[in-house]
């Protein structure tokens, strides 16, 4: 067979063009920090990447799902909060109105129940991102108003609907507490009746201080529950967290490149190039009958 120089001259092209191509690639690698740039450099790699990215993006929608819940509840907490202490306030003004040296400050004490009860309605009535804590998925009016003589007025709506997350691909959790446990906790009954009671000139009756301690206790119920749902959701943030943590370690695994294998593998493409141009250089002007 005849060596030409067309045939060397094809070979030389050939050779470089792909060492050419394979630090084309090499350099990609190093700008991107990705192992392919295209699923035909690495299919099963590619879709692994694809399939560990599609995971980590329903895990951050996860995420923030339970950072809204989180937020949600803790406004809630902060809410009871604020109501059992107003209504341990009413307790201690219903137990002082009990005595008979107080017979003649009754009429102060009820303004002083009223006002506490104004800020309990107030309280109950608090929103979070435009929807009412503890008003269940009605948004369209106030779950408890005050009426002209300063006592409360529970809305008519069904407050027991829940507002739920997605937390997982299997899984929704409800951020909200029932408003109906706090209206049928007693408690707006019992302090309107102990506003009468008292502008009435009487002192509360044991049955109406029985009704007051049980709606309080019932209340520190609701609170509880509250709590419970936000260490269920604190825990479950941080479980995704650790999931979301773990996803991306596996994808860095499946894309990431090692820069100093590149680099070595950089380096001894450029040494291949080298010697091509060299031999380049010693074969070309001989004559083709040096290699026959």
């Amino acid at each position: 067979m005849r060596v030409t120089e067309g045939l060397l001259a094809d070979k030389y092209l050939f050779s470089n063009s792909k060492i050419a191509e394979k630090k084309l690639k090499l350099q990609t690698q190093l700008t991107t920090n990705s192992k392919f740039e295209n699923i035909s450099d690495d299919v099963a790699g590619s879709l692994k990447a694809i399939r560990l990215d599609s995971i980590i993006r329903k895990t951050e929608t996860f995420l923030d799902n339970t950072k809204n819940g989180i937020e949600f509840l803790q406004a809630s907490l902060n809410s009871l909060d604020q109501i059992t202490t107003q209504v341990q306030n009413v307790m201690k003004l219903a137990t002082s109105a009990g005595n008979p040296l107080n017979k003649d400050s009754y009429s102060s004490i009820a303004q002083s129940l009223k006002s506490s009860l104004s800020a309990i309605v107030q309280l109950t009535n608090e929103k979070h991102n435009d929807m009412y804590l503890f008003g269940g998925t009605n948004f369209s009016e106030d779950v408890v108003t005050l009426d002209s003589n300063g006592k409360a007025v529970k809305s008519t709506l069904n407050r027991s609907g829940e507002i739920k997350v997605r937390i997982s691909n299997n899984a929704k959790e409800a951020i909200n507490i029932s408003g109906n446990q706090i209206l049928d906790s007693g408690l707006f009954e019992s302090i309107n009746d102990l506003i009468t009671q008292l502008e009435n000139g009487n002192a509360p009756t044991k049955s109406q201080l029985d009704a007051l301690d049980n709606a309080y206790t019932n209340i520190l119920n609701v609170q509880s529950l509250a709590g419970e749902k936000l260490n269920k959701f604190n825990n479950m943030q941080d479980l995704l967290t650790s999931y979301k943590t773990q996803y991306n370690e596996m994808l860095v695994n499946v894309q990431e490149i090692d820069p100093a294998k590149i680099m070595v593998e950089l380096q001894q493409q450029d040494y291949l190039l080298q010697v091509s141009y060299k031999l380049l250089s010693n074969a070309f002007p001989k004559s083709v009958f040096d290699f026959l």
